[in-house]
Formats: C-alpha cells, sequence, structure tokens
C-alpha cells in the first residue's frame, strides 16, 4: 500500500522500556535505523487496515507479510530479506526485545498514537526451519457491541428472543456460535437482552475461566481442583431465589440431566451455551454428551446461534441488477429489490476507462468489507421438533422438519441481509459452507 507524509507524521510510537527515560533511549536508538521507516510502513498499514495479526515469514529469500482482517488472511507485498531484517531489528529494539536473536522465543510490546487514537502492539518471535516467524498482535479500544442489535439482530428477532428469555416459564435456552468466532459475544448479546433490572441472574462459572462481565449478571464460581463443578453453589445460591441460572459451559451429560432436573424440580429458566454452525447442529451437539435425550427435550424452549459476517464497505460496494431468476432462487419477490451489492475488491494494475491507475479504496483498503457483524438465527423449539429429536436426530430430517413450519434458517436471515445491501451473497455462502 501507498503511503503519503501525512500517514507518517500521523504515526507516533512508544518504546517498551521500564522508566520514560529508557522509553526514550529504545525509540531514539531506531529513528537513524534503515530499518525504521519499513517498519513505520508496516505498522501504519496494520492500523489502516485493522489487521488484528500480522504475520511475517522470513525465508533466505524474502519475507512474506499477511494480514488477518476480519478473520480472513489477505497477503501483502513481500519484502526483500534485507529491508525485513533492518525493519525486524528496529521492531524488536522498540519492542524491548534482543534483535540479535533469532532462534529462540521472544515476546515484546510496544505503543503507538494515530490520528489522536492510541493502539497497543505485542510482538512474537520464533526462529523455524525456514528462518524466522513474527506474529505482530494489534490492540485498541473498540466500540462496545453488547447488544444484539448492535451485534446485527433484526429487530422482530430481537423482540421474540426478548420474549422468551423474559417469561418465568421458560425451561432451558440454548446460545451457540463457533468457538473463536462470535462465541463469547452471542453468550454476552443474549445475556444482555435479559431484563436485569427486575430479575436476578446468576452464571456458574469455573474459577480462571470467567467470562467478559455483564452489567447485572452475578458471576458465582466452583472449583473443580476442590471436587466442585457448576451445580456445587447452586443449593446455597437457592437461598437468594434467583430468577434464572445460566451455565456458559456443559462438560458432559450427566451434569446436563442434573441441570434440566433441578429447572424441573424449582421450575426456573437455565440458560446453556453449546458449540453449533446452526440451531439444530448445537442441538445435536448437545446429543453428543448423552445425556436424557427424553428429559432434556421436553424441557428445551428455545435455541439461538449467530455466525460472524463480513460487511460491505459501504464506500465501495458495487450494486448491480439481479437476474429475475436469482431473485426466485433467493425467495425474493419480484421488484422488490431493485439492486444487490458485491464487494468491489481491489485488482493491482488496473485501470479505468482513461488509462488511469485505479487505486485501493482508502476505507476499506481495497478488500471489500469493512467490519463484522452477526448473522443470526432463532429456534422456538415445537412438540413436533422434540419428537423428531428423540426418533430421527439427524441433521438434515430435523431441518427439514423446522423449514416446514416456517422456521426462518439462517440462509433465509443471510438473504435478507443481502437484500438490505449489507454483505454480499458470496460472503454469507462462504461463511455458511464454512
Amino acid at each position: 500500500m501507498a503511503f503519503d507524509d501525512d500517514d507518517i507524521e500521523d504515526l507516533e510510537f512508544t518504546a517498551a522500556g521500564e522508566s520514560e527515560e529508557d522509553r526514550k533511549r529504545n525509540l531514539k536508538m531506531v529513528e537513524p535505523s534503515p530499518g525504521f521507516d519499513p517498519m513505520v510502513e508496516l505498522v501504519a498499514d496494520s492500523i489502516i487496515k485493522d489487521a488484528l495479526i500480522t504475520v511475517l515469514d522470513y525465508t533466505p529469500q524474502q519475507v512474506s507479510v499477511r494480514y488477518q482482517i476480519d478473520g480472513l488472511w489477505h497477503p501483502g507485498p513481500p519484502m526483500d530479506r534485507e529491508t525485513g531484517d533492518y525493519m525486524l531489528a528496529s521492531m524488536k529494539q522498540i519492542a524491548g526485545m534482543e534483535y540479535r536473536e533469532r532462534g529462540a522465543r521472544q515476546e515484546g510490546s510496544f505503543g503507538t498514537l494515530y490520528k489522536k487514537a492510541r493502539q497497543k502492539f505485542k510482538v512474537v518471535s520464533q526462529g523455524v526451519p525456514t528462518g524466522e516467524r513474527v506474529a505482530i498482535y494489534l490492540d485498541y479500544k473498540r466500540p462496545a457491541m453488547d447488544s444484539i442489535t448492535d451485534q446485527g439482530m433484526r429487530g422482530g428477532m430481537v423482540e421474540q428472543l426478548k420474549t422468551i428469555l423474559q417469561n418465568p416459564k421458560t425451561g432451558l435456552v440454548l446460545c451457540s456460535a463457533v468457538p473463536g468466532e462470535g462465541y463469547t459475544t452471542a453468550w454476552r448479546g443474549m445475556l444482555g437482552a435479559c431484563d436485569r433490572l427486575t430479575r436476578d441472574y446468576y452464571v456458574l462459572e469455573e474459577v480462571g475461566k470467567n467470562e467478559p462481565e455483564v452489567i447485572n449478571i452475578y458471576p458465582v464460581e466452583f472449583n473443580p481442583k476442590k471436587g466442585e463443578d457448576a451445580l456445587t453453589p447452586v443449593p446455597q445460591l437457592m437461598l437468594k431465589e434467583p430468577d434464572v441460572l445460566a451455565f456458559p459451559e456443559i462438560p458432559d451429560g450427566r451434569l446436563l440431566n442434573r441441570i434440566v432436573d433441578h429447572s424441573i424440580q424449582h421450575d426456573i429458566p437455565i440458560f446453556l451455551r453449546n458449540p453449533g454452525r446452526t440451531c439444530v447442529d448445537a442441538v445435536l451437539r448437545m446429543l453428543v454428551k448423552q445425556p436424557d435425550v427424553e428429559k432434556f427435550a421436553s424441557r428445551l424452549d428455545a435455541v439461538i446461534c449467530m455466525r460472524v459476517i463480513r460487511t460491505l464497505c459501504d464506500d465501495c460496494k458495487v450494486g448491480f441488477q439481479p437476474h429475475p431468476q436469482m431473485l426466485q432462487r433467493l425467495g425474493l419477490p419480484p421488484g422488490r429489490v431493485a439492486q444487490l451489492y458485491s464487494a468491489n475488491v481491489y485488482q493491482p494494475d488496473s485501470v479505468d476507462e482513461d488509462g488511469n491507475e485505479i487505486e485501493p479504496c482508502e476505507s476499506c483498503s481495497g478488500i471489500g468489507f469493512r467490519g463484522r457483524t452477526g448473522l443470526w438465527e432463532l429456534l422456538t423449539v415445537t412438540d413436533e421438533f422434540r419428537k423428531a429429536l428423540l426418533n430421527q436426530p439427524r441433521i438434515d430430517k430435523l431441518t427439514a422438519l423446522v423449514q416446514k413450519a416456517g422456521h426462518v434458517t439462517m440462509q433465509t436471515e443471510g438473504v435478507l441481509m443481502v437484500a438490505k445491501g449489507v454483505v454480499s451473497l458470496d460472503e454469507v455462502q462462504r461463511v455458511l459452507k464454512s
């Protein structure tokens, strides 16, 4: 990516060091180095692209560069080995690492100030058979995404979910997502949608595995090293007359059976979390734990699932008029949607009609996407579904059953987002196939 003088001037470094004097000395040492300018460009590129991880792979000939942006890897322009060596020496020095060490694992950090926003970088280097691998992690304060509305759930589904969560007669509610791709975000979003001002919610968490705090959701810890499990604190906790108990981890069917028994005995709603790619998939993954299926099915009332999906860059997305057959395949009525959108991915050396080189979009660096949102699904469990769960617990049978009953699948939710111009059809297909 090409940088102008403003990009370079806007970037300030805070080097590692125990004192202000040490930090200034470390920075002053690298500023005259031939590796300083390449380091500035790499760091600025990581910030502009919003790359949470930048990986450098050193070989005898060159240094390859990869950026992880919105969960996907994108190649960057490679460096020649000499430039890469000078650049890495500067980065290690500013991060408080030993720049001469190229084999042993090292870890360091430094800070930056770019356009009035502060960032923190962690640098991890490790010698490998081909040379050296360096991972650079970007951390900065991001806007809070605690509410399910901020996380992309449409308004009608939000109201439907809140009705379920706030009903004292609700049995089990299962929250699901793919670990590492919104698993914590979906859980926090569901808890955040609860009526936390008039009802008391308690989350049973293993010591050392606490989820980020949700206001007015009370964590209660248990310690497996002392022979405790998630239900150990519950008898004492019941003296406080909780309205809802939540369990973010269910290790096996035996514990799940006891949790269901507790829900039945005390007529109390229980929130559970388990990995899943769709609502039906999440339910079947619970059965893998080998619980009492009949008891579990009888108490299960609702399932929500969230997948993370990249949103189109509003500054460069390309509109096109869809063919009527495409609209028919998507289930969109003719005339309802005049235009769909696709990502405008930068093509190097491309030119416009006048022969001028086309520059990548400044907002998304030519990727075509900017940021991510949630693709949500909400399944209300019916007696027919419970019966099928006992007799035909197969994903194809259960999926066909809920579709026939009018359930809005994640695929349909994705099409609605495509129709609104938020995401591309290709991106929905990529997420649902992954």
